[in-house]
């Protein structure tokens, strides 16, 4: 007597639900898209256009190496860039939102740069990620806004002038872990001032090795930043065509 079976159909696998982006994902969107739309109509970018630009000093003295930051791991002193602009471009002397930016050779991952930027805001553990307007781009303290991680930390950074001068050229560095008070770890110290070539900065993909942005911050930063590379790109490419357009016309006039 043989036995026969009888296969039985596959049960239909139900459809995956259809998933709403992430607020912050929806949110850097629409902030990529505002931005995008501002520098087709200015032909320039849409915040920080105009600044200064200065090579520096970053000089670590209170070391914090139980953050796994290598940056903050040990004394010593860090050339960098440092450039301070204001975000939409009032003249001086008007209310604004200031901006610093300070880029740091081989201290990303793998020997990358790190981009660190800083904004007006205030320092309470809330209003350090308020903006705050102020008519002197760096004349009050800046942070990181939006935090970061250190390992099993919370991480934020600051940098604060010395002094009231209107033009400071020394700063502050602190750090506040896991949301407490400002520990002051070094000074930044501004040099030579140099060409500002409106330099275009990245902490996306050049984060500060041994630090990693919360899912939530990349997907707000993100879209934006992706727009910033394609312009730069397009700028790199229009730059590298305009002397053999301009060849002929110097042979001309020669």
């Amino acid at each position: 007597m043989t036995s026969s079976s009888t296969a039985r159909p596959a049960a239909a696998r139900p459809a995956a639900p259809h998933l709403p982006l992430p607020p912050a994902r929806v949110a850097g969107v629409a902030l990529a898209s505002g931005l995008g739309l501002v520098a087709w109509l200015t032909g320039r970018k849409p915040l920080h256009a105009v600044g200064r630009t200065w090579s520096a000093d970053l000089r670590i003295d209170a070391p914090h190496p139980g953050l796994g930051v290598p940056l903050l791991h040990d004394r010593g002193v860090h050339a960098c860039t440092v450039r301070v602009s204001r975000a939409v471009g009032t003249p001086t002397g008007w209310w604004d939102i200031g901006g610093l930016a300070l880029r740091l050779p081989g201290a990303g991952n793998q020997g990358r740069p790190a981009d660190l930027l800083f904004a007006t805001t205030g320092t309470g553990r809330v209003t350090r990620h308020l903006l705050r307007p102020v008519r002197r781009s760096a004349g009050r303290s800046l942070t990181t806004l939006l935090p970061t991680r250190a390992g099993a930390h919370t991480l934020a950074l600051l940098v604060r002038p010395v002094d009231d001068e209107p033009e400071p050229q020394e700063f502050e560095l602190a750090v506040a872990v896991d949301h407490g008070g400002w520990d002051v770890v070094g000074l930044l110290q501004l040099r030579q001032e140099r060409f500002d070539a409106a330099m275009r900065f990245d902490p996306i993909v050049d984060e500060l090795d041994g630090t990693t942005a919360p899912a939530w911050v990349v997907a707000l930063r993100e879209p934006a930043y992706r727009w910033s590379r394609r312009l730069t790109r397009l700028t790199r490419h229009s730059d590298q065509r305009e002397p053999t357009t301009a060849e002929p016309q110097r042979a001309a006039a020669g």
